[in-house]
């Protein structure tokens, strides 16, 4: 790995753990009113947003551990350190959102059944204060909601909170002018179903990172093909190519080369290739030369 590339993505965890320290404090006390609001003025829609809000404290303090577990050197038994920790962290609160999901549209679908009267005033300040500290917490988070899935994850269960938010304000005007109290559990089933494809997309990401899948961005064809290209390249095989941490992709693989051709200016060649055209600053490519049973293993970084 280039060092200049390693040490942008500690510089990037760096800026985002401070942010989301001050999201955590924000957030952590934003829901302890909405909690006792919720409780104290019957609404399903608000005591639906404290649940997302307490799943955001859970999302925020495992991000923060992922990301002070990332910045540990690695070891003889790390060798890529602890990177991955951001992807279980990212997993573990998409799948946690999911479940919330699930429990709030279960628990929409019971009330809308017999809808108890909602205290509409008070649900409606608080969740105007709350949509307040969510659009804060977005735009932290904003610059750096691309650099990290365990970030993305935050991202994306804060921007959940905003529209479960916004669902609440909305319902709590509607009940104040028309006493219509089922329109509570209904926009709470709405903004849980409208929730679950963006989550479900994270946590399919995050599965094929842990299963060590292709990047999404990465087409080996394509790869393979860049890599026949350069001269003196006669066969590519064993080709391996994996993400350890968001903005961090591996790549490994065998090339067999003319028996005239010099490995040195082909593996130069061919490091340059797969930085420029397919962004992987981290490869290891065994050489072969035809002809002869030698090879020459090199980690190009």
């Amino acid at each position: 790995m280039s060092t200049g590339h390693f040490h942008d993505l500690k510089t990037k965890r760096k800026q985002s753990r401070s942010r989301m320290l001050i999201i955590l404090a924000m957030t952590s006390a934003y829901m302890l009113i909405e909690l006792i609001t919720a409780v104290c003025s019957h609404s399903l829609a608000l005591l639906a947003d404290a649940g997302h809000m307490l799943t955001d404290v859970g999302a925020l303090s495992l991000a923060l551990i992922a990301i002070w577990f990332a910045s540990k050197p690695a070891t003889s038994e790390k060798t890529y350190g602890y990177y991955r920790m951001e992807i279980l962290a990212g997993f573990l609160n998409a799948l946690l959102l999911v479940g919330i999901s699930l429990a709030i549209l279960f628990e929409a679908y019971q009330r809308f059944r017999q809808p108890p009267a909602v205290a509409s005033i008070p649900v409606f300040f608080v969740s105007l204060l709350g949509f307040a500290v969510n659009l804060s917490s977005l735009s932290l988070l904003k610059e750096s909601n691309g650099d990290s899935i365990n970030i993305r994850a935050a991202y994306l269960e804060i921007l959940g909170d905003s529209l479960v938010t916004f669902g609440v304000m909305v319902s709590s005007v509607v009940i104040f002018f028309t006493h219509w109290y089922a329109v509570d559990p209904l926009i709470s089933g709405l903004i849980g179903i409208l929730i679950l494809p963006r989550t479900w997309l994270l946590l399919s990401e995050c599965t094929n990172i842990l299963m060590e899948g292709t990047p999404a961005h990465v087409d080996l064809t394509e790869l393979r093909n860049a890599m026949l290209a350069v001269e003196g390249v006669l066969e590519v095989h064993h080709i391996h190519v994996w993400t350890i941490t968001s903005g961090l992709d591996a790549m490994s693989g065998h090339v067999r080369i003319d028996e005239k051709a010099v490995a040195e200016p082909v593996l130069d060649q061919l490091t340059k290739v797969l930085k420029d055209q397919f962004d992987l600053h981290h490869t290891t490519i065994q050489v072969e030369q035809a002809g002869c049973g030698n090879h020459i293993d090199v980690c190009t970084t």
